[in-house]
């Protein structure tokens, strides 16, 4: 068994103020759900787990179906650096934010840093985790789990956005960009 940490984001059918985080923190607790924190920003509900399990994924799906089990929420997202800038990155893998930025300039290495996704001309660009994992693995710095991981979380938050009807339009404009 090893210890995993991660984040679920939920929203919540009431109003999230003390009280119901207090009665969401009770009946999480009596779903199984003994080793979680609650908190709030905004209407997120942020519950953190570190959670003892024989894999990444199996303490996800586990942490998932304990907290739907509470009516009133519903599992936006695993916040586990899906998407993440430099400094996320070096949380994330164990090395210097110094070394990323020297990775993705090409100051450091062969060149091939992962694109980034979001923000590409902006001071801070967003990275797809995932590749970002899997390059720093092809290069013998992080372990595989870590790379296996991050592909797992991608593709829960994919399929929790499925599951939530938040892709009803993809499979239109996938049709659009297939004509265009």
């Amino acid at each position: 068994m090893k210890e995993y940490d991660f984040a679920l984001i939920a929203t919540s059918k009431n109003d999230v103020d003390a009280e119901v985080i207090c009665q969401i923190a009770n009946d999480l607790f009596e779903a199984g759900a003994e080793d979680c924190t609650i908190s709030s920003r905004g209407n997120a509900l942020i519950i953190e787990f570190d959670r003892e399990s024989k894999s990444y994924k199996d303490a996800v799906i586990s942490a998932i179906k304990q907290v739907q089990s509470i009516d009133v929420l519903t599992v936006k997202s695993v916040d586990a650096g899906q998407y993440v800038g430099l400094s996320d990155a070096a949380e994330l893998s164990e090395l210097t934010r110094s070394a990323l930025s020297k990775f993705s300039k090409g100051d450091r290495g062969d060149g091939n840093f992962p694109t980034p996704y979001l923000r590409v001309a902006s001071k801070t660009p967003l990275y797809d985790w995932s590749e970002i994992a899997s390059w720093l693995c092809s290069k013998g710095l992080i372990e595989p789990e870590l790379v296996e991981n991050a592909q797992f979380t991608s593709a829960i938050n994919t399929a929790l956005k499925l599951r939530n009807g938040e892709l009803e339009e993809v499979s239109t404009l996938v049709s659009e960009l297939a004509s265009a």
